[in-house]
Formats: structure tokens, C-alpha cells, sequence
């Protein structure tokens, strides 16, 4: 008798405390039959009174990694999931808002990116590690590709690259949008001055047709010229590439150079007059723009960045890469601050690290050492440091060195002076919120000490995202300077 007490006790046990943790389930909406192979991430909002993504407050997100995963089989995530800020039983009791995503796209980075899954609804759950019941979300919807909306002066030009075809073994494509003048249909037989745009993180080739990218690289302003929108994003699985020649992703510099340039110019009516064709970026595009315009000086007349990532890497967010030790720690044990925001720190490098650890390939750090680094023996960039401790891999530092712009100047400046001098334009925002104003500071001082005709000019009173738009009429007024001085 006490055998049997005992016994169903024990049962009674399990089955109350089957959730002594905290746990979310997702499914597959009966439409998805699978199989899907990805990285599974659920995140949650404790505001639940707002829609998702309206709160300021911080995601919390939970991943995994799932295989062959099919219609009618529940995918688990509790404590032991990849986590951000906390793991999961860390959580406070209560309600929250939930949505999850699929990604199974292996090919882009962005969650949007066709082939992904998502919830379309948002679920309103509580967590308790008490329950019995753990909440559940269905991922309902596939994301299609985005359709690229043309009229009779915007137009979108996919091309394939042999060059990156033959690196990566599969077929790579580049994409543009273009931007015609008013004037390109009245006056068929003129030739028009050409801007390159590289867009920042997340940016693509889309921003052709949004009005408030438009106002913020001068579109329509001056005098005429074709603006050509590139897609940093495109089939680049390690983040945005910058359009670099990388030994990770591939030379995506030499291929705008020497098959979407030449392309372009024979389909429109663009002037091949080297003075004519001008590139300007924003933040990885404005490194991308500046790598450009060094490592191909005679084909630009012209080069505009703002806030351009790191340009010198002794002050690599806050780090010196070449003689720090630690990524995450300073000198003098201290987390690193970045995201400054009325000069205060929203988080630390280190934060940031593992949130990009939990979203899966293609995060901001990845990107930087799919850009400048070398692979490992998988094809995937090496790491820049610890992904547990931040220490710093020298080995992996050093093999950067042929992309810190303020050494590539420094050792190539006679070559490249009679192309380049005065023509590059460096813009960066006194208060940038991921400390780029200090790369550009010592990049400037080590580029004066060969007497190097780059300028760099510090915006007052300006951040990393407001800095293009306080300096879009001066850039106009100096591209259309360049396009005037060889009339």
C-alpha cells in the first residue's frame, strides 16, 4: 500500500510539475508541410498593450536550430535555448507578446529574405514556470520576394556576375536601382553625370523608390544626374559586404567595377567621363565607398561617405584590434559601452555580441570579419576574437590589415595621389553613436602625417544617423562642382 502511495505521488509530480520551467512551443501552420531547415527565433515584448517592435524596451529572443522540421511536430524553447539578455527561466513571471520566425534563407541575411517564416499574428501568452500549459505560436506565412516597383524613370537592373559566379560556385546576381532625371525621355540624345549609392546596414537597392532616401542623397537636387541605388545585401549570408573585394565573399568591388558599371553604361545614357561617375555611401556603405574610390582611383571623379565603419582599426568601435587584448573589456576590466545615446552607453559590445549570437549568421561582427578577414577551413569568416571571453585573436587582427584604409593610404598614397587627391570627402558626426568619429580622427592623423589629400570633417551636434542629412546640400553643392571643373 505505501509502495502504491509512493508510485502515484511520483506520478502526481511529474505531471503537475511537467513545466518547472519556463517553455514556449512553436508549430507549423497546417499549410506548411516542410520540411524546413533554419534557425528558429522567437522573440518577446512585455508591453503588451502596444504592437510589437512599438515598445523601446529590449527584445528578449530565444533560438534554436532545427531540422527536417515538419507539419504536425512541436519545436521546443526553454532554458537551455540560445538566449538574449537572460535565458528563459530568468524571465519575470507575467504576461508577454510573442512572434517567431523561421530562417531558413541561407543564402541572404535579413529575416525578410524570401523563403522565411513568420507568425502574421502576435500572441499574447503568459509565462510561468508553474504552468502546466506552455503558450504556443504558429508560424503561418512564407515570405516572398520583393517585387522591385518600376515607372518610366525608375528601373531595376539584375545582372549576373561571372566574377562572383566562378568564386562562390553558384549563380551570384547584382542589383541596382536606377534613378532616372526628369529630363533623361525630353532630351534622348544627353549624356548624364552618374552617382554610385551604397546604402547602410539593412539598405538595398529598393531605396531607388523611397522618398526620404531620395531627400537624403540628394536625389533631384543640383544639376542632373542618375543615381544608381546598389544591394550591399543581396546574396551576401554573412552580412552586408560593402561592395569590398573580400576573401570571404568574394570580389564584389572588381565585379561593379568590371561588369555592372560597363553594363549599366551601355544600357542608359550615362557619361563614361571618369569625372562624371561619383560614389557616395553611408555607414558600411561609406566604407565600401571610400575602399572603392582608393583601390579603384581612376575610375571615380569623386568619393562622399558619412559615417563610414571603422576606417582606421586602432579604433575599431572603441577598440584597438592591433594591440588590445580583450574585445569586450578595456584596460582596465571594464565592459566596452556602444550604442551611445546622449552620451550614455544603451549597451556594451559584449551585449551586442550575443544578441547577434542568437539571431543566427549574418549579424554586424560577422560581416566586419566576412569583409576584412580571412576563412576558416568551413568558407566562414574567422572569428576577430572569443565569442565567451572577447580575447582578441592577433593572428585573425593582422590578416586584417589589408582593410584598415588609414595603412592601405599610408602605403599606396604615391600611387594613388594623382587620382584621388582632394576628391575624397570624409563626413562624421561629432556624437556618432558607435564611436566612429575616433577611427576617422586617427585615421586623419596618421593620413596628414604623408600629406594626404583626404578630407575628414567632424559635423557638429550630429549623430551616426542624422549626419547625411545635415551634410546632403554641401555634398550636391561639391558633386556638382566635380561634374562642372571639366566642362
Amino acid at each position: 500500500m505505501i509502495k502504491i502511495l509512493k508510485i502515484s505521488l511520483w506520478v502526481f509530480m511529474i505531471t503537475t510539475n511537467a513545466y518547472a520551467q519556463n517553455v514556449i512551443k512553436v508549430q507549423l501552420d497546417t499549410s506548411l508541410k516542410g520540411p524546413y531547415t533554419g534557425r528558429l527565433i522567437v522573440y518577446l515584448q512585455s508591453d503588451t498593450s502596444k504592437a510589437f517592435g512599438a515598445s523601446k524596451e529590449e527584445w528578449p529572443s530565444y533560438a534554436i536550430n532545427v531540422i527536417n522540421w515538419k507539419t504536425g511536430t512541436l519545436q521546443v524553447l526553454d532554458k537551455t535555448s540560445d538566449s538574449y539578455p537572460k535565458v528563459m527561466d530568468a524571465l519575470p513571471k507575467g504576461y508577454y507578446k510573442m512572434v517567431a520566425t523561421l530562417d531558413t534563407n541561407t543564402k541572404e541575411r535579413s529575416y525578410s529574405a524570401p523563403g522565411n517564416l513568420y507568425t502574421k499574428f502576435e500572441l499574447v501568452a503568459k509565462l510561468d514556470s508553474g504552468q502546466t500549459k506552455a503558450p504556443v505560436l504558429t508560424l503561418t506565412h512564407v515570405t516572398k520576394e520583393r517585387k522591385f516597383v518600376e515607372s518610366t524613370l525608375t528601373k531595376e537592373v539584375v545582372l549576373k556576375s561571372e566574377l562572383l559566379t566562378k568564386f562562390r560556385k553558384e549563380a551570384i546576381f547584382m542589383k541596382a536601382g536606377i534613378v532616372l532625371p526628369a529630363s533623361y525621355e525630353s532630351q534622348p540624345q544627353r549624356k548624364f553625370p552618374v552617382v554610385y549609392v551604397i546604402p547602410g546596414w539593412t539598405g538595398n537597392h529598393h531605396q531607388a523608390n523611397s522618398k526620404s532616401q531620395h531627400q537624403a542623397y540628394g536625389v533631384g537636387e543640383g544639376q542632373e544626374k542618375i543615381f544608381v541605388f546598389l544591394n550591399p545585401e543581396t546574396q551576401t549570408p554573412f552580412g552586408l559586404h560593402a561592395f569590398v573585394d573580400s576573401r570571404v565573399n568574394g570580389p564584389w568591388g572588381s565585379a561593379l567595377i568590371n561588369e555592372l558599371i560597363p553594363y549599366l553604361e551601355s544600357q542608359f545614357r550615362i557619361s563614361k567621363t571618369p569625372e562624371h561617375r561619383l560614389i557616395t555611401g553611408q555607414s558600411s556603405g561609406g566604407y565600401g565607398a571610400i575602399w572603392l574610390a582608393l583601390h579603384f582611383p581612376e575610375k571615380f571623379g569623386g568619393c562622399w561617405a558619412t559615417s563610414p565603419d571603422p576606417v582606421d582599426f586602432s579604433s575599431f568601435t572603441g577598440v584597438d584590434i592591433y594591440q588590445d587584448e580583450n574585445y569586450f573589456y578595456d584596460r582596465n576590466k571594464m565592459e566596452r559601452g556602444i550604442d551611445i545615446f546622449n552620451g550614455k552607453p544603451k549597451t556594451t559590445l559584449r551585449n551586442t555580441f550575443v544578441k547577434e549570437q542568437v539571431d543566427g549568421d549574418g549579424g554586424q561582427q560577422q560581416s566586419f570579419e566576412a569583409a576584412f578577414g580571412l576563412p576558416d577551413h568551413h568558407g566562414r569568416p574567422q572569428a576577430l576574437f572569443d565569442p565567451t571571453t572577447g580575447k582578441i585573436n592577433k593572428m585573425v587582427a593582422n590578416s586584417w590589415r589589408p582593410y584598415d584604409l588609414a595603412l592601405y593610404v599610408q602605403q599606396n598614397w604615391p600611387k594613388i595621389k594623382h587620382y584621388v587627391d582632394q576628391k575624397i570627402r570624409i563626413y562624421v558626426g561629432e556624437n556618432d553613436n558607435y564611436l566612429l568619429q575616433h577611427s576617422a580622427l586617427m585615421f586623419e592623423k596618421k593620413i596628414k602625417t604623408i600629406g594626404a589629400g583626404i578630407q575628414v570633417q567632424m559635423i557638429k551636434n550630429a549623430d551616426h544617423f542624422n549626419t547625411r542629412l545635415m551634410v546632403t546640400r554641401t555634398i550636391q553643392k561639391e558633386m556638382d562642382e566635380t561634374i562642372e571643373s571639366i566642362k
